[in-house]
């Protein structure tokens, strides 16, 4: 048994589902060695076989993930004593290659297992009913179940070992964000524990990395930035103190002072001053 789905979409997007499926393989069941043009990963709910890539040769088992990049020869088959059942979903895109250091897979690594908490063949089965139905399907469903799929497959790295080596880039890429956030947001009464929700850590492990990645602490940083700018205001232009204060976002002129000073050695008159000169 085989059911295949295309997705012929009417809105286009970075990445975007091409089509979708699922097979029941008959004991004989061989793909000669052919090339596709988006990124097919199939995923076997049960049996066993043998996958080609390139020149090298893989074995496949229950639980097993494994990709054909675009352009690349490939043919695969079942085992006949352990019949192949697998689902499958191709995607495309501009963005498309970006994935896959996220879901562990690539061209030199095109096996792995999936972790036993993810399962990713009842979503493509959502998606191919989806695709199927004579009904007028919804593109941002389609698109939002291929994100579903990619996520179920980046969460299963994640808790893999070999994943620990690309776990740095994550990590600073998180603190990118964050410093970007506070670098936009400072004027606003901004915390700490808006900016790890931002990112999407907790708090107190957001705060760790934060100072593992930068030497400062978060709430350090936050008061920099705000300070930074306070002293571009106070060069340029006449506000009061408690307005520039307000406009850094710190609400409190006084303690505005007291940390402008412990910070520069001056309080904030004396910095003007010192700027007019």
């Amino acid at each position: 048994m085989k059911i295949e789905a295309y997705n012929n979409p009417n809105i286009h997007f970075d990445l975007e589902l091409n089509y979708c499926g699922m097979e029941e393989c008959a004991p004989d069941f061989v793909m000669n060695p052919h090339t596709r043009d988006g990124y097919l990963i199939h995923y076997i709910t049960h049996g066993s076989g043998i996958f080609e890539c390139e020149s090298s040769t893989y074995g496949l088992h229950t639980g097993d993930v494994f990709m054909i990049v675009p352009d690349t020869l490939v043919s695969y088959r079942t085992l006949p004593d352990d019949p192949l059942a697998f689902c499958w979903f191709c995607f495309s895109g501009e963005r498309a290659a970006e994935i896959l250091p996220r879901i562990g897979l690539s061209l030199q690594s095109p096996v792995r297992h999936l972790h036993s908490r993810y399962s990713i063949n009842e979503l493509i089965k959502q998606c191919s009913d989806m695709l199927e139905s004579p009904a007028p399907y919804n593109d941002f469903m389609v698109q939002a179940l291929l994100c579903h799929i990619l996520s179920n497959l980046a969460d299963s790295y994640s808790m893999s070992t070999e994943a620990e080596t690309g776990r740095k880039d994550i990590i600073e890429e998180h603190i990118e964000r964050a410093i970007g956030y506070i670098r936009f947001n400072y004027m606003k009464p901004l915390s700490i524990q808006d900016v790890a929700g931002y990112v999407g850590l907790e708090r107190s492990y957001f705060s760790k990395i934060f100072h593992k990645y930068t030497g400062i602490t978060a709430q350090k940083y936050l008061l920099q930035e705000r300070l930074q700018h306070s002293r571009q205001l106070l060069e340029r232009t006449s506000y009061t103190l408690k307005e520039i204060s307000s406009y850094v976002g710190i609400k409190d002129e006084y303690y505005f002072s007291r940390v402008f000073k412990m910070e520069t050695g001056m309080s904030p008159s004396q910095y003007r001053a010192s700027m007019q000169e």
